[in-house]
C-alpha cells in the first residue's frame, strides 16, 4: 500500500479528520491501494463520549474519511450524500485502531462505498459504515484543487506507487 504523506499529499490544512493543523483533530494519514484507503488511529481521551469510549460522531467521521480517501486518493472528488452507520460494540478509548475505506460500486456521479472500524490488536470490528459519496461538479472540482495545490501532481504519485503495487503483485502470483 502507498502511505499518502510520503507521496507528497498535503495535509497542511484544517480538516478535522487528516488536516495536520487542526490541535484538536484526528491527525489520520491513509496508506491506499486501488479502491481502498486504510488508517491506524488510537481514540484519545479528548474524542470521548461516555467515559472510556470513543464518542459516536467522531467513530463516524473516521469512517466518512476513510471512505473518502477510498475515492479522493484516486483523483476523484466527491462529497457524502449518505451515510449510514452500524455500532457493532463500543470504541475504547487508548486502543488502535484500523479504519479501512473500499469502494464498492462507481455508478458514474454516485459512487457506493464501504467502511469499517476494527480494533487493530485482533480485527474484531466495531463499526461499519455504508456511504454514498456525489461527484463534485467540475467548477468546484477546480477550485478546491487551486485551494489545495499540488493535488494533481501528488495523486499522479500515488496512482504510480498504487500501480507498481499492482504489477509487483501481479509478478509474485506467476
Amino acid at each position: 500500500m502507498a502511505k499518502l504523506s510520503e507521496l507528497g499529499v498535503d495535509f497542511q490544512h484544517w480538516c478535522f479528520a487528516c488536516g495536520e493543523l487542526n490541535p484538536g483533530g484526528l491527525h489520520l494519514d491513509f496508506e491506499v491501494s486501488r479502491d481502498r484507503a486504510e488508517a491506524r488511529y488510537t481514540a484519545l481521551q479528548r474524542h470521548q463520549g461516555y467515559d472510556g469510549l470513543l464518542h459516536g460522531g467522531v467513530v463516524t467521521a473516521l469512517l466518512d474519511e476513510a471512505m473518502g480517501w477510498a475515492i479522493f486518493h484516486q483523483g476523484i472528488w466527491g462529497v457524502t450524500a449518505k451515510i449510514r452507520v452500524t455500532f457493532r460494540q463500543p470504541v475504547p478509548i487508548g486502543e488502535e485502531l484500523r479504519v479501512v475505506g473500499e469502494v464498492a460500486r462507481d455508478r458514474g456521479r454516485v459512487i457506493e462505498t464501504h467502511g469499517t472500524v476494527e480494533r487493530a490488536e485482533d480485527g474484531t470490528m466495531l463499526a461499519e459504515a455504508e456511504a454514498t459519496f456525489l461527484r463534485m461538479p467540475e467548477g468546484r472540482r477546480r477550485e478546491l484543487e487551486q485551494r489545495y495545490s499540488d493535488t494533481e501532481d501528488a495523486f499522479a504519485r500515488v496512482r504510480a506507487a498504487v500501480e507498481r503495487e499492482e504489477r509487483s503483485r501481479e509478478h509474485g502470483r506467476t
